[in-house]
């Protein structure tokens, strides 16, 4: 009966801070964007601390009360994109999951959201959100060129960079499925991460995640990366084609995940020669930097897959 009382407390106070989060990325906008990347952590701690029952009810009461004070939309939005991810994190940091396991099904998880979240702006809103993104980005370009207008550039001054404004916004066209595909690990692991963070200052441990100096892809990922590769390079320029957008979107997927992989490299090459820790941060903030390091740093990992540089292998086979 304590426990059932405990918890039932603890579902409220969770529940109250979901709607202050919510409160807080309606009226305070540019830190509310912030909020609603970690809104389901009220969830996830309700779940990890007493359990699956109680974090569907944490949440049903939250959207309730959200829907109230807000409007039903927003309500609906929030535990449509959010409240899954809640359920599913907190139910895997309970059951005290490895790491990697916990974050491939949560990633799973926060992918089904983002899904379902586009449907219902679909279906409820009739709109089509797709659209609705770049007719931003649209609106933004027209004003970049009147921007550059108020400044006193000529007009192939404008011309030259809006057309260069453009050929981006037209990348983000192309790639949005695989960036859609990468921001599903990226909420994942920034929730699970939060409420690690709180869960182990009220005494709870997890399994921390394998060194990342150890970090080693399967090789076969080499293989739809050369695929991709020769596919993008034979069919270049002809972005009408389904195989080149798929191709593309394979590509930019496998970059990533070779960026790690290289960085791993990186990281352990610095400890391995016992050189200053901070070129490790350089080494981060370059690969966001300077798209040359990227992909220099891509052909590291993929290069890593092939010829074992760290000798992980080698080492385990010991």
């Amino acid at each position: 009966m304590a426990h059932k009382t405990s918890a039932m407390v603890e579902a409220g106070i969770l529940a109250a801070i979901a709607i202050v989060f919510a409160l807080i990325s309606t009226y305070i906008p540019v830190f509310g964007m912030l909020i609603n990347f970690i809104w389901a952590l009220p969830i996830v701690l309700c779940g990890m601390r007493n359990g699956l029952r109680w974090s569907i009810m944490t949440l049903i009461v939250s959207g309730i009360v959200i829907a109230m004070l807000l409007n039903p939309l927003n309500a609906l939005m929030l535990v449509a994109v959010f409240g899954l991810l809640g359920i599913v994190l907190g139910e895997c940091m309970r059951r005290k999951l490895a790491p990697l396991k916990l974050l491939g099904i949560t990633s799973v998880a926060a992918l089904a959201s983002m899904v379902i979240s586009v449907l219902l702006t679909f279906f409820v809103l009739g709109s089509d959100p797709i659209a609705m993104f770049f007719g931003l980005f649209d609106q933004a370009l027209a004003d970049l060129a009147s921007v550059y207008q108020g400044y006193g550039l000529s007009e192939e001054q404008i011309l030259a960079a809006t057309n260069s404004a453009q050929d981006s916004f037209k990348l983000i066209r192309l790639v949005l499925p695989g960036s859609f595909l990468l921001s599903a690990p990226l909420l994942a692991f920034m929730n699970y991460w939060a409420a690690k963070a709180v869960l182990t200052k009220l005494g709870e441990r997890f399994e921390s995640f394998p060194p990342f100096i150890n970090l080693a892809l399967p090789k076969w990922i080499l293989v739809p990366y050369i695929l991709s590769l020769i596919v993008v390079i034979y069919f270049e320029g002809q972005d009408t084609l389904t195989v080149y957008l798929v191709a593309l979107n394979i590509q930019l997927l496998c970059n990533v995940i070779f960026v790690f992989q290289g960085l791993a490299v990186a990281f352990w090459y610095i400890k391995n020669k016992d050189l200053p820790k901070w070129w490790g941060k350089i080494a981060v903030a370059l690969v966001f930097i300077s798209q040359f390091v990227s992909q220099y740093v891509v052909f590291v990992g993929a290069f890593d897959l092939l010829f074992d540089f760290r000798k992980l292998k080698s080492n385990r086979n010991k």
